[in-house]
């Protein structure tokens, strides 16, 4: 039965994948584990194998719908350079140097053609995530990386397009068991030249179609505020698209990655990525899952020092194919080799088009099952590399033969938005906000769910996108780990509390603020994590109050003061209702000894710093009372207290002193350099 065979396939990659994170070996590694445990070369646990293979196809489609999703043409304009200097010899010389060292061993030149195409694609996911873990993109080598990995996944496109035209020069034909499931891929091999023109034809029809269609019915569509209206038809634009290819005699996958890189440009792409994000990982992994089912492991056993021989032969080679181009365009021999090692590895798109050549006979079945193992070691031992290869090059970087080879110059600043807000409702507060920040020059993004405010205003050259800012996808995209402040101007509570703990949970440090109409959010929304929550009802209370009071004659900043400190009680006696217990009398000598508050950001000069230090007293004249950390509130703290990130310091002065205790506490490093 299909569903059991389904449910000991995610129930088996669920404890595997569980076991290789703990251990930090990539997901993708755990995934390939798992279908060699269920598959017929291991445990045999799933019979139904040609169901499982259709889902892994469709995950295939997704997989490469997402893909196109986030290939913009600015990103591709930004990176052309690298990727034309870099990329391009990496790929031809992966693809020369591959087939030049198996042409003896596969028998004719296509088919070295076809292998050296294999291994010159890297995996995507595995580099990112290497980078993004220790905060690497942003240096030489990340850049020289991830355009490599652009370019890469481009050229996938190609490869598969070449597929059908190298298996007919090759003369070879496809096995029995898979003539049957493959017969229009068969059709192209007879016909090689025509397929290819018809390809770039469908290609480019489909391209141009979808760049003036889609967008268009993403419009009318998303005008309706139907999300389960809208993920349809993103399932049929993708799928519909990956039909039209398919019926031509292409890659399912060719019509997905076209409709994706169609929707790009749209102001509905992040919101596409977020909506069919979970959909490509839970069938993505069961491609891989597919893939690990066909890879027998007596096999890798019998044949060990082939496989061995195959994975150092492609880890020299791909580190050598990018580091040599790196190195001619200008860069430093260290970042070269760094760039080299990163992207060393077999990638994910290689199983894609293996398995093409598989079914049209370009890979025998020796040699499929030595591909498999080796792109799994070379992608498990992706992490140990990026250690080693920096490590070695600081280690000849000190002999004297060498030593000047291996300096990197300084790294180039990151040119990706940064150090801006992020502001989710482009309502009168948003506006009002945004405005704001504009005339100041302070830099921010703007996320609305309304698609002609989307349209009207990004026309006026406003950087605002489609997007719900509570999909962890969304804030991503917005740039919300290199973000200053979060702040949530929306009319939806619901929508509101969600996007403050998922924006929290991204990022521990971010300054969250949010404007809400009732007060019962109040609390919750500073649970969740909101720094500051700003109530319409009480703003619109002080707003009387200050101007009823001033009427009377009371000193502008009596009533300034008062104010404040009803803000730092979080309004105080206004939410109440009763004033039982009076916050101050405006006429009594101690009104300027009041509360103030102030939460250490990530970025703050005197984190790590003890309170003896700084010597607060001295230098602003407030007393502080009080540190809150986590869920522990330190009260009395001593000069030998060290303030960390996250605190949030309580302390007691008049206005003045509390003003200049702000500024020093809030003062950054960036403004301090």
């Amino acid at each position: 039965m299909f569903l059991s065979d389904l449910l000991v396939v995610f129930a088996v990659t669920a404890v595997v994948v569980f076991l290789f994170g703990r251990a930090q070996i990539p997901s993708v590694i755990g995934l390939l584990v798992s279908g060699v445990v269920v598959g017929p070369y291991g445990l045999s646990l799933v019979d139904d194998l040609e169901s499982v293979e259709l889902l892994a196809e469709i995950g295939v489609v997704v997989l490469l719908f997402t893909v196109g999703l986030e290939i913009s043409i600015s990103r591709l304009l930004a990176m052309l350079p690298l990727m034309a200097s870099i990329g391009l010899p990496q790929i031809a010389g992966t693809t020369f140097l591959i087939a030049a060292a198996c042409r003896w061993h596969v028998g004719t030149l296509p088919q070295a053609i076809f292998a050296g195409l294999l291994i010159a694609m890297s995996s995507t996911a595995i580099v990112l995530k290497l980078l993004s873990d220790r905060s690497q993109s942003g240096t030489q080598a990340g850049r020289i990386s991830i355009s490599v990995l652009l370019l890469q996944d481009l050229f996938v496109i190609i490869a598969m397009l070449a597929v059908p035209l190298l298996a007919a020069s090759a003369g070879v034909s496809a096995p029995a068991n898979s003539q049957a499931s493959h017969q229009s891929t068969q059709a192209l091999v007879e016909n090689p030249f025509l397929a290819v023109l018809v390809g770039f034809a469908i290609v480019v029809g489909v391209l141009l179609a979808g760049r003036q269609f889609i967008p268009k019915v993403l419009h009318e569509v998303v005008r309706l505020r139907n999300r389960e209206l809208f993920l349809i038809t993103l399932v049929l634009i993708c799928l519909g698209t990956a039909a039209i290819t398919a019926a031509a005699g292409l890659s399912l996958a060719i019509g997905a990655f076209i409709a994706g890189l169609a929707l790009s440009e749209s102001e509905y792409g992040h919101q596409a990525f977020a909506e069919v994000l979970p959909f490509r990982d839970t069938l993505a992994s069961l491609f891989f899952v597919s893939v690990g089912m066909l890879l027998d492991i007596s096999f890798v056993f019998s044949h060990f020092g082939l496989v061995c021989l195959v994975v150092f032969v492609i880890v020299l080679l791909k580190v050598f194919a990018t580091a040599i181009p790196a190195m001619l365009a200008g860069f430093p021999v260290r970042t070269s080799l760094i760039a080299g090692g990163t992207i060393a590895q077999v990638g994910e798109f290689s199983f894609v088009l293996g398995s093409r050549g598989a079914d049209v006979g370009l890979l025998t079945g020796d040699d499929y099952q030595t591909f498999l193992a080796a792109a799994v070691i070379t992608m498990a031992a992706a992490p140990l590399l990026t250690n080693i290869v920096p490590q070695l090059c600081d280690w000849l970087g000190q002999s004297s033969w060498f030593g000047g080879m291996f300096h990197d110059s300084p790294p180039e600043e990151d040119i990706a938005l940064s150090d801006h807000v992020i502001i989710a409702g482009f309502g009168i507060n948003g506006r009002s906000l945004a405005t704001a920040l504009a005339e100041f020059g302070v830099p921010h993004v703007i996320l609305e769910l309304n698609p002609e405010t989307v349209r009207s205003e990004g026309a006026l050259g406003i950087d605002i996108r489609y997007g719900d800012c509570t999909r962890r996808p969304i804030l991503e995209h917005a740039g919300i780990f290199r973000a200053r402040a979060f702040v949530v101007a929306i009319s939806d509570p619901a929508s509101a509390r969600r996007s403050v703990r998922v924006a929290r949970d991204l990022v521990p440090e971010l300054e969250i603020f949010v404007r809400t109409e009732y007060l019962a959010e109040v609390d919750e929304l500073r649970l969740l994590g909101a720094d500051v929550v700003v109530p319409a009802e009480f703003e619109t209370a002080l707003s009387l109050f200050e101007r009823v009071l001033g009427i009377y004659d009371v000193p502008e900043e009596k009533i300034d003061d008062l104010v404040d400190q009803l803000r730092l009680e979080n309004y105080g006696f206004l939410r109440s209702g009763v004033r039982r217990q009076p916050v101050q009398s405006i006429d009594s000598p101690d009104t300027h000894d009041q509360l103030g508050r102030c939460r250490i950001s990530q970025r703050s000069v005197v984190a790590g710093q003890t309170i003896g230090e700084l010597d607060v007293r001295a230098k602003t004249g407030v007393t502080i009372i009080a540190i809150q950390r986590s869920n522990q509130q330190i009260r009395n703290p001593g000069p030998t207290l060290q303030l960390q990130i996250g605190d949030e310091v309580s302390f007691v002065g008049s206005r003045s002193e509390r003003t200049a205790a702000n500024k020093l506490f809030l003062s950054t490093r960036r403004n301090t350099d």
